[in-house]
Order: structure tokens, then C-alpha cells, then sequence
């Protein structure tokens, strides 16, 4: 999901037009339907300006899709979350440098074929030209 998409998203889960985001937020007439349509970018005041306007808006999740869309008040379950999450971003890392570390072997291993596959064609070529020439 792309910036645009995730500003969509929150302006249409606060039930208010596109125009009246960008009023409270002080932001000139059209910059979020800019980013909507054309995908194009805020600037850092902009989105400052968002990041004070609307308190609830997770803005690692507006920035980076990360998290959830909305911040949550701390609980006392607060510090047993952050550390599954934690934990959870632990396991995922791990698993995708294990399979980064069995595309690597694999590539490895498609460099040596080729590189046999080469010299077999390049034996059977000059094979080949010697029967030409031996015909």
C-alpha cells in the first residue's frame, strides 16, 4: 500500500472529505488529492502539520505502512506487546536471511552450471569445426 493509499484510507475511516483533512491540517488546497491521484510527496512540514492535527494517526504506518493505522493508547499490556512484536520481528528477519542465504547457494551453484554448460558448448564447438575440417 503506497502513501497515497494509506492517507485514503485514514481520511475515509475518519469519515471526512479530502478537503476538510487538508483544511485541519493547514495544508494548501489539493496536496492530499495530489498524493491520492499523482502519488506524489509531502514535505516534511506537511506532514508535521498532519502528525500534530491528528493525534490517533500512526505515523510509522503512514510513513512506512508499519503498524497499526491508528495509535493506540499505552496499556498495561503496553511492554508484553512491544516485546512480541519485537520478538515476532525477530523471527521474521531471521527467516528472510535464511532464505537470502539459500538464494545466494542457489545462485552459486546456477554460476557453476553455467560456467560448465559454457565450456561444454565451447568443447562441442570446436569439435565440430575439426570435423569440418577433417571432412
Amino acid at each position: 500500500m503506497t502513501f497515497g493509499q494509506r492517507i485514503k484510507q485514514y481520511i475515509e475511516y475518519k469519515g471526512v472529505s479530502v478537503r476538510s483533512f487538508e483544511i485541519k491540517s493547514a495544508l494548501k488546497n489539493g496536496a492530499i488529492h495530489r498524493v491520492i491521484k499523482n502519488g506524489s510527496s509531502l514535505h516534511g512540514l506537511s506532514i508535521t502539520s498532519i502528525a500534530i492535527h491528528w493525534k490517533d494517526l500512526n505515523m510509522n504506518w503512514l510513513m512506512k505502512g508499519e503498524g497499526n493505522m491508528l495509535v493506540r493508547p499505552r496499556s498495561i499490556h503496553a511492554e508484553t506487546t512491544a516485546y512480541a512484536r519485537k520478538t515476532e520481528i525477530f523471527n521474521a528477519v531471521s527467516l528472510y536471511q535464511d532464505a537470502l542465504q539459500r538464494a545466494d547457494t542457489l545462485i552459486e551453484q546456477q554460476k557453476q552450471t553455467i560456467h560448465l554448460l559454457k565450456e561444454i558448448i565451447k568443447n562441442q564447438l570446436q569439435h565440430s569445426g575439426n570435423n569440418e575440417l577433417d571432412g
